[in-house]
């Protein structure tokens, strides 16, 4: 077994946590701009343990739950941001704290992944809630609060696609497993190719799909909101490249420095009570002119363009929330 210091209780920040990060392939990290890698680099840098490990290794058994964890120095360089000290299959239950950091799209191995960690033992603490994870769907959640989304339809209806689309000017179509903008379609009312863009997106009727208000507020871009127990810790806002249309940075649109207004903040105060109650500690939500879009609750990114924007050490708060929680559970 890997050399893992036995879970304690806090009586100061000098004694030592147990932070794993469920997450990607360390390989596949870019450093730059990782809201992961930060978080770990903050936990580390905070003089805690950082461990990694991926879906693929865990099992489960009378036992416990068990993974193979790669024990990491973390580094602020971001040309050589990790370092693997040791590697060893280890009792999750000896973790402090897990963070469920794995890209989506939110698939059969991520649900089981989710329903793995619900038999860690209960000193560990896994952020976010793994069960909070399963029930707000990233692309479902906003509609937990419909009065503050566009006009939307969940469908997997060609028919009754058309029929709502043709009730506006444009309508934006999402797969519903979608992320990082993949997927997306654009059609106008009584486009030529609606129908078979329709059948596109849907898989000829085999899933659910989005269709949604398109909103003209998207040329200016969209604000993700960050926020920790339910409370927003800023905004940055995202923005298509030239030529484009759609505003993920996974697409290649750019995130510049913005501020929250009243509406951003009517509609952290509404998601507040779900995000607690579900156990949603660190999460981000897509807002294009004043409507929510998305809920996104796996692995919300944008947090080092916001600590560049405001000059805040974002990270190290967080992580900081973090120890207090754990120091709380005793």
């Amino acid at each position: 077994m890997v050399a893992v210091p036995p879970i304690r209780k806090y009586l100061n920040k000098a004694e030592l946590m147990n932070f794993a990060f469920l997450m990607n392939p360390l390989e596949t990290v870019k450093a730059y701009k990782d809201t992961t890698y930060y978080l770990m680099l903050a936990a580390r840098e905070r003089g805690n343990e950082v461990f990694y490990f991926n879906q693929y290794s865990m099992q489960a058994g009378n036992a416990g739950v068990t993974a193979v964890v790669e024990k990491l120095e973390v580094h602020a360089s971001i040309e050589q941001p990790f370092t693997v000290l040791d590697r060893q299959l280890v009792d999750l239950s000896m973790m402090d704290a897990i963070w469920i950091r794995t890209d989506p799209p939110f698939d059969r191995s991520y649900l089981y992944s989710t329903l793995l960690l619900d038999m860690v033992g209960k000193r560990t603490l896994v952020f976010n809630r793994p069960s909070g994870i399963r029930n707000w769907n990233e692309k479902l959640a906003a509609m937990f609060h419909p009065e503050l989304t566009p006009a939307t339809l969940i469908s997997r209806d060609t028919c009754e696609i058309l029929k709502f689309s043709s009730a506006h000017d444009r309508v934006t179509l999402k797969p519903i497993d979608g992320h990082g903008g993949k997927g997306i379609v654009f059609i106008d009312r009584h486009g030529p190719d609606n129908e078979s863009l329709v059948r596109q997106v849907s898989r000829d009727e085999s899933h659910w799909i989005i269709v949604q208000e398109y909103l003209p507020d998207a040329q200016v871009g969209d604000k993700r909101i960050l926020l920790v127990e339910g409370e927003p810790i800023g905004a940055v806002l995202r923005v298509h490249a030239d030529g484009a249309e759609l505003n993920n940075l996974d697409q290649g649109g750019e995130a510049v420095a913005c501020d929250m207004d009243e509406r951003d903040y009517e509609i952290c105060d509404a998601l507040k009570p779900g995000l607690i109650e579900q156990g949603i500690f660190f999460s981000g939500i897509d807002v294009i002119g004043g409507k929510l879009i998305e809920v996104n609750v796996t692995s919300p990114t944008c947090l080092q363009e916001l600590c560049r924007f405001s000059g805040i050490s974002h990270h190290y708060n967080i992580v900081e929330k973090c120890e207090r929680r754990l120091a709380a559970c005793g």
